[in-house]
């Protein structure tokens, strides 16, 4: 049976509200590590086994349920590339530097140029996990999921660590080979995602990059260390709309976003930003964030009266967030009150 999915609109015009789900609430769930999650098959469907049943039990028809999917790790083509990954045990994966300087990154990422993703372990291992998952759950379409990638400026950054910052001063020339050949590498990391999922390797659809650190870089510094390597990548992986979700950006990067030719931003948390400023700067639609840690200390009347400014102020997909800090602290009413802030625009 399908949920069913409430309508919203505000002066005609339909609004969507949406609530996202921390991996780590599912671990929580079922009383397992974050780790746990992410490294064992048997323990991973028993936290969307015991997540979606908690979920369905407090929100009822409120909340969709998100797709089954392998626990979504963006570092898994840095690892491919030889990137080391530690899994803490009840936090987030994280990344180790690899590179100690440039030219050594250049000079590996030359001779990775055609890594065999399926011989990777991380491949392998996220395989099982997800064949394992359409096993437990023959009812829900488990597709091959849950590896990523980072854009190209994040990726530098975690594979070059901060130093990468002082070689775009020290070595310009050399940091943007370096770009180039991590936009490559990003390009076909995604076409064999696609093939192991029988998709085209060019999407005909859209392409959603995250590139976060892009925002580390002053804007005037973005036509030549930015977006050539944007663009490379929207180039080798679609021929439909482009995506991006990039936070901590300030008013002045949005103008930048144009030579992109986005046709949606994610700017998520960025604190410099609101919808009135990013509607006077650029024309494209975007979607605006409740944080977490924001909901989870506010009252009805406040998110209330922030559901209502961003409607107001014309946006159309409004989104929170919860994990296993707001489950935890008893603060699981405040996503209610998010939605129920919604219920003067229902339709149906």
């Amino acid at each position: 049976m399908e949920d069913k999915i409430l309508k919203y609109k505000y002066n005609g015009v339909e609004i969507r509200p949406s609530v996202e789900v921390y991996s780590d609430f599912y671990a929580y769930a079922a009383g397992i590590t974050i780790r746990e999650y992410f490294r064992d098959k048997v323990k991973c469907a028993e936290a969307w086994r015991a997540g979606r049943k908690k979920l369905t039990e407090y929100f009822g028809d409120l909340l969709p349920l998100s797709n089954i999917s392998g626990p979504g790790l963006s570092y898994c083509h840095a690892v491919c590339l030889g990137s080391q990954i530690e899994y803490p045990e009840n936090a987030e994966p994280n990344l180790k530097q690899m590179f100690s300087g440039i030219d050594e990154g250049i000079e590996i990422l030359k001779a990775k140029k055609n890594v065999n993703y399926r011989e990777q372990p991380i491949f392998k291992h996220y395989y099982e996990l997800c064949n394992y998952l359409k096993e437990q759950f023959p009812d829900q379409n488990v597709n091959f999921s849950g590896m990523g990638a980072q854009g190209p400026i994040t990726s530098a950054m975690l594979l070059r660590g901060q130093d990468f910052i002082y070689d775009v001063y020290d070595e310009p020339e050399k940091a943007k080979e370096f770009l180039t050949l991590l936009a490559d590498s990003i390009i076909s990391f995604f076409h064999f995602l696609n093939e192991v999922n029988g998709k085209p390797a060019i999407s005909p659809v859209k392409f959603w990059l995250s590139d976060d650190f892009a925002s580390l870089f002053s804007p005037l510094m973005w036509p030549e260390f930015v977006l050539p390597y944007w663009n490379q990548c929207f180039e080798g992986l679609t021929t439909g709309e482009h995506w991006v979700h990039c936070e901590n950006l300030a008013p002045a990067h949005l103008e930048y976003l144009k030579p992109a030719k986005l046709s949606f931003y994610q700017p998520s948390v960025s604190d410099l930003l609101t919808p009135e400023i990013i509607k006077s700067k650029i024309d494209v639609r975007f979607d605006w964030l409740l944080y977490s840690f924001h909901i989870s200390e506010m009252s009805d009347k406040q998110i209330q009266e922030w559901v209502d400014k961003t409607v107001e102020a014309g946006v159309t997909s409004i989104r929170t967030q919860f994990g296993q800090w707001v489950c935890g602290s008893g603060k699981l009413d405040r996503i209610k009150a998010f939605y129920k802030a919604f219920d003067k625009y229902r339709v149906e």
